[in-house]
């Protein structure tokens, strides 16, 4: 080593650094601490007495360790809940109309259980839903709080209240309460009790009989000492006082609270490692001041002080920070033991705090139904009043009936109450007009639609066990409504596994290869496929290299199998044993020493395999690098890191390690060398570093290093710099004392610590710079490049360099070399706001040039910092809009927040953020739908998120497929469900007609009842489930499809208003056809009639069911056994009712199945109605698919041709048949089948299929399509087919050219009709063979004309099926130059294999 043994006032060589991120860390702000009063908890020692209460009590209560995360208790369940369903204001409306019902002048008597009955239903499903999920809350609660831990008992601690002086006070509070009631004055004494709680308290410190006893989760309190053994789970925030490890150290795994997965340091606090039992326990005496409880998770402050010697406070102070502390919800990891006192518990631990229920996000379709419901209202408000209105009309007429058959004259004692009780009436009437299963139904299919989400294994990721997870099921028809995806970068994009590739060294540039952001360059430029090979076999020949040059050198035993840097120049330039020399090895040995990642042995068998935990990837792959060159971290053991340097141990002393924060950007260690001294080794961002370097040195140094770091980021490597300084000793005391200083403050400690920092991170000495590829995940080119078409627009927030940002942004497929990238770079707002408008003056300008070429916008976060300013957002949005993609570099977790919140709020369009660390939470709950990447970086953002899965890939399928048809099924089912509803009110109304508006029911209230709950409920339901348009795989295919969802096009006013008008229609055919057979009646052969209001009411009710059962059925572009077994039982229900209710109902409904069952009128009745009621939807759907087809209809028409062709090359394969025109069957082993890969079923065009070798050829017989396998049949078969008794034929062309064909024809397709067997004649058969051309191709709603409308789909998708042209050998020339020239035109052009082939050897053929 050079820099760790120089001297003082020695030159330091000039050397080289680069600059990279580290772990990710939030800052917590003093401001929040310093609202709340601090928190001080004492151990073996008196609560001061202004901190008791009268009754000797501690007065600060803190939140017991028992959590509840349930909604509801056994209690609460029932208010609550109720509370919680009547905020919706359909329900309140339903509760109205039932009271209306049981009042006696509106109601006329209704049963109230009846007209309660449809209510509570569906109040009562909903809160047995409700129920359910929160009992399962309540069973991980109990599991939780009943765990087991070991606390110290039988010992005081006076941070709890005592539960002898709790009753006692309770006790006391009810006396004085009597005697106070009584009249007498309060006569309890409190000081004794507080002496004798006193007493007691000092003989409870003085006893020896402390031990440790297993106790429960929920029984931990403030205060108590917890002993952890290794694998424990911590049960509570606590401070470690010591551990069983010599230098104090623990691990920690976090899994559970922030999702990483590498283990954590932590340290004990240095004056109380000495505890290690019960006894020691009870005799230290001390007290903690900690800071409130509070949410950010890499954050604490707190000091310790001892008061040993009596009379002396304040005699020893130790700061506690984040690293003295165990969360819970961590586990302790390879250490045997630790002890820790309890600072948090229950609702004020970390992992409560940060548990919050993410924000409550409503469902885009969910709130415009809201318009769908204000309407219905609406026609509701007209039907009552038109009904009020003429009931007073009719009051007032001399002639009406009411005159002669109601005491009153009607409703009322006049025409205005008359009519303004029959408001009241209808509304009970018309009340199903709002469905009031409507919600319900929803959260069923969307659970249901979850469910489906959750067990695809299309997004199931095998390597972490994780599926696609929903969180928040009430949104998944938003995932078919995305128009913009604000993704991050790295972890997301990327696969957060790091690799070392390259470096910088005192100016020189050391690794081979490629990365993939070069080789997707490459590719974009259509480079040949071939220098991806080249390179992978030219960078093993450099790799056995360099392990021969490294062995020249060195044993290298650490090196891992598969070293990821590569440069056996590296190594040549070791041996040279000059400056350069002695640069890269300060440069390693600064990479294997300025680190805190932790050392594992994997193989107990093998001690040199080395594997490192650290808690970010990066270092990972920093200090990995290191070993494989030969710069071994070996161990750290207490304060001493140990490392092997070129085969030399060397052991280094620890001293202080500056952490790194999302603020800092940097991280540094000071270290004290064997040889003596005190060195500071420093890496971070290029910017930060830079910033820091000794002014007036190094010029040249700088300039060639930022150049190579410049080239890395052009390759879409991570940089980092890294640089060294050498301190004397007595500035490193001084800074030492203010160090400790700062680290021992209560409030604004990381402020104070970053100042302390800056004391002595200056006049570095600039090393090198390393780069870092962060891979691309599986897929995400194809991905993002499928999401591109399905018209989505993709914007990467990322904290990257602008120059890798973009190189990544290339090797993904956002940016594409055809765009024209707008970089925008400002250093004020009004420079920002310039540049903005004048990129949108000039690329989308009246003047602009190349106006329908793509655009993507470059910028970086101190320009995006003016850009969200308030005036020049507009600009900024408006320019970012009409890019296809845009980038945005060096960006907070604030401002990608607030560009989501700017897009979704100010374009009005529905937005998806995706990111998998803790800096895109905020970006993630601000979109519309969040999803989660549980990946490398932790799974707080896949908790936070809506939807979670575990590669970034699974997105396209989320989207195109589940997304969609969640959208479908969603805005299909609820028009139908208005539909429905509409149908059955209005036929109601009708009737009223003939009741002079007296709001006179026309159905049983038991119909009415079940209409909704079962009659017509499941059809809709299954709609909603199960529908698809397309299938899954055709989605994929076809992502333009998805355009619908994002122009809205499936859920709109008008198709509600169409749907309202088909509901009108119907209901008029389903009552008056019914009235009009009904109206005259007839006699049963018992004597009955069936004209009465039962009958007609049954007959009507049959016809609605019916009608809008069939009419969802028609409307469900899926037909599976499933849709005709749910409509035919939803439709069946109805009579089977019918027929049950007339068994034990009243007299009025008895035996009517007999009645009207028996009538072919009640029949006729249903079926006209049907017919006439579903024809008219029927004819606008053939022609709209007919003639103006969607993009869906086309791509639907397109698969079933494809199935039809399918079926019909089966049926040819089988019946065509290699026979020689000998009559005798060809030769197996002569004939040619086709191989896997010539086969498609995916085209329905003539694709030519080149042979595979040269085959017997006679004059086409017919062209078999692509995907076509030969039938190859027994010589039974054909000897079978040789006597004319076929089993099938469904025709094909063949040439008519010779006469030995028609022969042939003629004598194995014998007609059945012996007398037309002369009509087939030569010329019959070319015309037979013209029409089953014409058949095969007949033309469909597929037209050219049809197609020239669809803007979504390319026209090339939709060719029209034609058949390829009939090349029949000319007659003039023999079959052998007939066959040789159609060889060789096939071996040259590629043409069509015939798979049917017959021998020309012989003329003519005669049947046996």
């Amino acid at each position: 080593m050079t820099f760790f043994g120089r001297k003082k006032g020695q030159n330091n060589e000039d050397i080289e650094n680069n600059s990279g991120s580290g772990h990710k860390r939030n800052v917590s702000t003093a401001s929040a601490t310093q609202t709340l009063p601090k928190r001080c908890i004492y151990v073996n020692m008196s609560l001061p007495q202004n901190d008791l209460d009268q009754y000797g009590e501690p007065k600060t209560q803190y939140a017991a360790n028992k959590i509840r995360t349930s909604k509801y208790t056994l209690l609460t369940f029932l208010p609550k809940n109720i509370f919680e369903q009547f905020r919706r204001v359909a329900n309140i409306y339903f509760l109205f109309v039932v009271i209306l019902q049981i009042t006696p002048l509106v109601g006329g008597g209704t049963d109230p259980i009846l007209a309660a009955l449809p209510l509570v239903s569906i109040t009562a499903m909903t809160a047995l839903k409700d129920a359910f999920e929160d009992w399962k809350r309540h069973s991980q609660d109990n599991s939780l709080n009943k765990s087991k831990t070991i606390r110290l008992e039988n010992w005081n601690n006076v941070n709890a209240p005592n539960g002898q002086n709790t009753r006692r006070k309770y006790l006391s509070k009810i006396f004085n309460f009597i005697l106070s009631w009584l009249g007498y004055k309060n006569s309890v004494n409190y000081n004794a009790s507080i002496s004798d709680s006193k007493d007691s308290e000092e003989s409870d410190l003085t006893k020896n009989n402390a031990k440790w006893a297993v106790s429960r989760w929920q029984d931990v309190r403030v205060g108590d000492i917890i002993k952890l053994k290794n694998n424990d789970s911590i049960p509570a925030d606590i401070v470690i006082l010591s551990t069983s490890e010599p230098d104090g150290l623990c691990y920690v795994e976090t899994k559970e609270l922030d999702g990483e997965t590498n283990l954590k340091i932590r340290h004990c606090i240095s004056s109380t490692a000495s505890i290690k039992s019960e006894s020691d326990c009870e005799h230290a005496s001390f007290h903690v001041e900690s800071e409130p409880p509070h949410s950010n998770l890499y954050s604490y402050t707190g000091i310790l002080r001892w008061s040993d010697q009596p009379g002396i406070e304040n005699q020893k102070i130790d700061p506690i920070s984040i690293n003295n502390v165990l969360l819970r919800g961590c586990v302790l990891r390879n250490t045997e033991c630790a002890i820790g006192l309890v600072l948090f518990t229950g609702i004020d631990t970390k992992i409560m705090l940060n548990s919050g229920d993410t924000p409550s996000k409503r469902s885009r379709i969910e709130i415009e139904t809201n318009f769908h419901v204000t309407m219905n209202f609406i026609i509701l408000f007209l039907l009552c009043l038109g009904s009020a209105i003429a009931d007073a009309i009719y009051y007032i007429q001399p002639t009406s009936s009411a005159d002669f058959f109601e005491n009153g004259g009607g409703n009322g004692d006049s025409a205005k109450s008359s009519g303004f009780v029959t408001f009241w009436v209808s509304l009970i009437l018309f009340q199903n007009i709002v469905p009031i299963s409507l919600y319900i139904t929803i959260e069923m299919v969307k659970t249901i639609q979850a469910y489906f989400i959750y067990s695809d294994v299309d997004m199931y990721y095998e390597k972490l066990d994780y599926p696609c997870t929903p969180k928040t099921w009430n949104i998944s028809d938003d995932l078919g409504q995305i128009e913009y995806i604000f993704s991050d970068k790295t972890g997301t994009l990327t696969q957060n596994v790091m690799e070392f590739r390259k470096c910088t060294i005192n100016g020189v540039a050391y690794g081979l290869g490629e990365t993939d952001t070069t080789r997707g360059a490459k590719l974009a430029e259509n480079s040949e496929q071939k220098s991806k090979d080249d390179d992978d076999v030219d960078l093993e020949a450099e790799k056995q290299s360099m392990l021969t040059e490294m062995a020249k050198l060195f044993n290298n035993r650490y090196i891992s199998s598969n070293p990821t840097f590569i440069d056996p120049k590296l190594y040549q330039d070791l041996r040279t044993a000059d400056r350069q020399a002695k640069a890269i090895q300060d440069f390693f040995s600064a990479l294997a020493l300025c680190h805190t990642v932790l050392v594992e042995h994997p193989d107990e068998n093998n001690p040199f395999r080395i594997e490192y935990k650290a808690q970010s990837p990066d270092e990972a792959a920093l200090v990995g690098c290191a070993r494989d060159v030969g710069f071994t971290f070996l161990e750290r053991y207490q304060d001493t890191l140990t490392i092997e340097l070129l085969g030399e141990r060397k052991e280094f002393t620890l001293l202080n390690v500056l952490e790194f924060n999302s603020t800092r950007k940097r991280m540094s260690v000071i270290l004290r060398p064997p040889e003596g001294g005190v060195v500071l080794l420093c890496k971070g961002a290029d910017s930060v570093i830079y910033e820091r370097l000794e002014k007036g040195r190094q010029t040249k140094l700088r300039e060639d290093t930022l150049a190579d770091l410049e080239v890395f980021a052009n390759e879409g490597l991570r940089t980092l710099c890294i640089a060294y300084r050498v301190i004397s000793d007595e500035e490193y005391n001084v800074w030492a004392k203010k160090y400790e200083e700062a680290a021992s403050s209560i409030y604004d400690r990381e402020e104070k610590i970053e100042q302390a920092c800056e004391l002595i991170e200056h006049s570095l000495i600039l090393m090198g710079g390393t780069a870092i590829e962060d891979r691309l995940q599986e897929g995400v080119p194809e991905c993002i490049a499928t999401l591109a078409k399905a018209g989505i627009k993709i914007w990467v927030l990322t904290g990257d360099k602008t120059e890798t940002a973009i190189n990544i942004g290339f090797a993904c497929n956002l940016l594409q070399k055809d765009m024209l990238l707008i970089v925008i770079s400002a250093s004020d707002k009004e420079s920002a706001k310039r540049q903005l408008d004048d990129a949108l003056n000039k690329f989308f300008g009246p003047q602009a040039e190349n106006k329908n070429s793509k655009h993507a916008l470059i910028i970086d976060g101190e320009t995006l910092k003016y850009a969200l300013d308030k005036n020049i957002k507009p600009q900024f949005l408006e320019l970012g809009k009409r890019c296809q993609s845009v980038v945005c570099c060096r960006v907070s977790p604030l401002q990608k927040a607030k560009v989501v919140g700017m897009v979704k709020e100010g374009l009005n369009v529905m937005t998806l953020s995706i990111g998998d660390g803790a800096n895109d939470v905020s970006m993630i709950q601000e979109a519309n739908v969040g999803v989660g990447i549980a990946g490398e970086e932790g799974r707080q953002a896949a908790m936070a998120a809506d939807y979670a899965f575990a590669q970034f890939r699974f997105l396209e399928k989320l989207l195109l497929v589940h997304g969609r048809w969640s959208y479908i099924r969603i805005a299909e089912m609820i028009s139908c469900f208005f539909y429905k509803n509409i149908v059955w009110t209005i036929a109601m109304f009708w009737f009223q007609i003939w009741t002079v508006f007296s709001a006179q029911f026309l159905y049983d209230y038991s119909y009415i009842m079940l209409y909704n709950l079962v009659f017509t409920a499941f059809p809709v339901m299954f709609l909603g489930a199960f529908d698809q348009d397309v299938d899954a795989k055709t989605s994929l295919k076809y992502p333009q499809l998805y355009k619908r969802g994002i122009l809205q096009e499936d859920f709109t006013k008008s198709k509600f208003w169409l749907y309202v008008l088909d509901a009108f229609y119907q209901s008029a055919v389903c009552f008056f056809v019914s009235f009009g057979l009904f109206q005259f009646g007839s006699t049963h052969p018992t004597g009955l009639t069936n004209n009465g209001l039962t009958d007609l009411g049954t007959i009507v009710a049959g016809s609605v069911i019916a009608t809008v059962n069939l009419y969802v059925g028609l409307n469900t572009m899926n037909w599976t056994w499933m849709a005709f077994v749910v409509i035919g039982i939803s439709i069946f229900s109805f009579y089977a009712w019918v027929e049950l209710y007339s068994v034990w109902a009243s007299i009025g409904f008895f035996r009517l199945d007999l009645i009207l069952f028996s009538e072919i009128d009640f029949w006729l009745a249903i079926a006209i109605s049907v017919i006439i009621s579903i024809l008219p939807r029927y004819t606008v759907k053939y022609l709209h698919k007919s003639y103006w087809p969607t993009d869906t209809d086309i791509i639907r028409e397109k698969i079933r041709k494809e199935k039809k062709t399918k079926r019909k090359r089966k049926v040819l394969e089988e019946d065509k048949v290699p026979i020689t025109s000998s009559g005798r069957p060809l030769d197996v082993n002569s004939y040619t089948t086709l191989s896997d890969d010539m086969l498609s079923d995916n085209s329905l065009t003539d694709i030519p299929i080149k042979k595979e070798r040269s085959i017997p050829k006679l004059p086409k017989i017919t062209t078999l399509r692509k995907g076509r396998t030969a039938s190859i049949r027994s010589e039974e078969q054909l000897y079978h087919m040789q006597s004319g008794k076929r089993q099938s034929f469904t025709g094909y062309a063949y040439s008519s050219e010779e006469s030995s064909f028609e022969k042939f024809r003629q004598s194995v397709y014998k007609p059945i009709n012996p007398h037309k067997k002369h009509n087939r004649s030569h010329t019959h058969s070319r015309s037979y063979t013209t029409t089953e051309i014409k058949e095969d191709n007949r033309t469909s709603f597929l037209s050219t004309f049809s197609l020239n409308r669809s803007h979504t789909l390319p026209n090339t998708l939709f060719r029209r099926m034609s058949p390829s042209p009939s090349r029949s050998p000319s007659p003039n020339r023999s079959i052998s130059d007939r066959s040789q020239r159609v060889d060789d035109n096939r071996r040259s052009e590629g043409e069509e294999v015939e798979l049917s082939v017959m021998s020309p050897s012989s003329p003519s053929y005669s049947p046996s």
